[in-house]
């Protein structure tokens, strides 16, 4: 059977299909994955992907029309595969119309709760109802493989070759890298900023690593002028300087760095998913989301929730998630009430993340 898996979400969410891919093609079948721009390498290089499509996105200068007669030639270029099975991961209409151009035989996406409208079953076929209570985004992406799946231990694979592996090695030495000294990789930030811990928290954390420890701390944030001043201004809060990265590595080349660390340290954004994927042991903080939800996958863990609690500190394989055990997290919200702030990330002391980290450091070895 000739599979089509389409992803439009952001980074992590691409990244987080892959156990999808890896346990249809265990069923046998040949598996390609459609995704938007910007979120392609997450699956770039995957062994058990045929083919990897990404959707039309309008170019500088380029009219409404010049961009539909690319999508028109987009949708009859994916016709000619000749799908089988289109399987659209999220509940949104723009992966189920996408399903539909594809050609596909067979369309499938999770049950859009009020939105089972009759324009919606033209699009979906068979639809896929959630299974009840707290499920990992893995394992909701791994229902809808239904009986095409072949689903045993499962792992999220990152695929990262040593021309990236190299480029990281030369921007670590030139920063100061030296091999004989244990390292952790941070990235502080998120482009959601109510996802994010406080500066001085991660200050303090830098400090202690590398002045009380005596670990190296190499530090990266996304290429986005507002991560890179938050970055900033948490270096400006800092005695000791770690090894500044931020804003120089592609996406495979952030997977490098965290693939060399003896442990990432962030919080819940794409990388600490990337981190996770290159078998690296992670310390996240979580605040609004819940980490059943979208905890660092342990691979290799059975097909069951490895993040049961909805809050509090949680372990699974070698990950921890540190957060905040109140009756209001997770909410799901962009901070409090909107505010685009969270108490629960604010408040949270740095006693207790360091604890973590030094728990974990010592069971990694590191410390």
């Amino acid at each position: 059977m000739n599979v089509l898996v389409i992803k439009f979400r952001n980074i992590g969410d691409v990244l987080l299909t892959a156990p999808l891919v890896s346990a249809l093609r265990a069923g046998g079948h040949r598996v390609s994955a459609l995704v938007k721009a910007g979120t392609e390498s997450m699956l770039a290089g995957h062994p058990d992907l045929e083919e990897l499509f990404v959707y039309p996105s309008r170019q500088p200068g380029e009219s409404r029309r010049a961009l539909l007669r690319r999508e028109l030639a987009f949708f009859r270029s994916l016709r000619a595969r000749r799908f089988d099975l289109a399987i659209s991961t999220t509940e949104g209409d723009r992966g189920a119309i996408a399903a539909r151009l594809s050609g596909a035989r067979r369309r499938r996406a999770p049950f859009a709760a009020g939105r089972d409208k009759r324009w919606r079953r033209w699009l979906i076929d068979e639809p896929v109802a959630p299974l009840p209570g707290p499920r990992h985004t893995v394992l909701r992406n791994l229902d809808l493989g239904g009986a095409e799946a072949a689903i045993g231990a499962v792992g999220v694979i990152l695929a990262v070759d040593d021309v990236d592996r190299e480029a990281v090695r030369a921007l670590l030495d030139e920063s100061g890298y030296r091999a004989d000294r244990p390292l952790v990789h941070i990235h502080p930030t998120s482009r959601w900023f109510f996802k994010c811990w406080t500066d001085a928290g991660m200050a303090a954390v830098i400090d202690r690593l590398i002045g009380r420890l005596g670990l190296q701390v190499a530090v990266s944030c996304a290429p986005d002028a507002r991560e890179r001043e938050r970055l900033d201004a948490i270096l400006g809060r800092c005695a000791h300087r770690p090894l500044d990265l931020g804003g120089r590595l592609t996406l495979k080349q952030t997977a490098a760095l965290s693939e060399r660390a003896d442990l990432f340290f962030g919080v819940d954004t794409a990388p600490m998913h990337m981190a996770a994927a290159m078998g690296t042991p992670v310390v996240a903080i979580f605040g609004p989301s819940g980490a059943f939800d979208w905890g660092p996958w342990p691979n290799g863990h059975a097909a069951t929730n490895p993040y049961p609690a909805r809050s509090g500190l949680q372990r699974s394989g070698p990950h921890r998630v540190i957060q905040q055990a109140w009756t209001c997290v997770p909410c799901g919200q962009d901070g409090c009430d909107g505010s685009k702030r969270s108490d629960c990330l604010e408040r949270l002391p740095a006693s207790l993340v360091m604890a973590e980290l030094e728990s974990a450091l010592a069971r990694s070895g590191a410390a």
